[in-house]
């Protein structure tokens, strides 16, 4: 298989989920193999995967709920960093949530990341004054 891009499908499961707990990011409530699955299913163009020597080390998820895109778990695996690997994932999955009619991109970052707040500035993404509340309905 080639290295570089190409869309997520659940065969990638396993080595997700391991890249996502590598990197701090996962496991949320509900985000499981059923989450993955139903993601897929409603933006299956928009889930990416970078493989290098057959292995996947790099990850986002692009989604549209019909008003806003949205990017989750976008990962690189640490020894893979600095490359551009998160750059291309990134603006891959904005090209195809531009391609749907998406006409403006939210995610959301953890206050304490300063790295990943510097990086999606650097790609032009801008600080919000919409602060998010949650509830969750179930244990994580």
């Amino acid at each position: 298989m080639k290295d570089g891009i190409r869309e997520m499908t659940m065969s990638d499961y396993p080595e997700v989920a391991a890249l996502w707990q590598e990197v701090g990011m996962w496991p949320h409530a509900k985000e499981d193999r059923a989450w993955l699955a139903a993601a897929l299913g409603r933006n299956p163009t928009c889930a990416l995967v970078w493989r290098e020597q057959d292995h996947v080390i790099g990850t986002v998820i692009g989604a549209w709920d019909g008003l806003r895109g949205w990017i989750y778990h976008l990962a690189v695996a640490e020894s893979r960093r600095g490359r551009g690997i998160g750059t291309t994932l990134l603006e891959a999955a904005e090209a195809r949530l531009r391609e749907l009619g998406v006409g403006q991109i939210n995610l959301m970052v953890y206050e304490e990341n300063a790295a990943a707040h510097a990086f999606y500035l650097a790609r032009g993404y801008q600080h919000s004054p919409v602060k998010v509340v949650r509830k969750r309905l179930l244990s994580p």
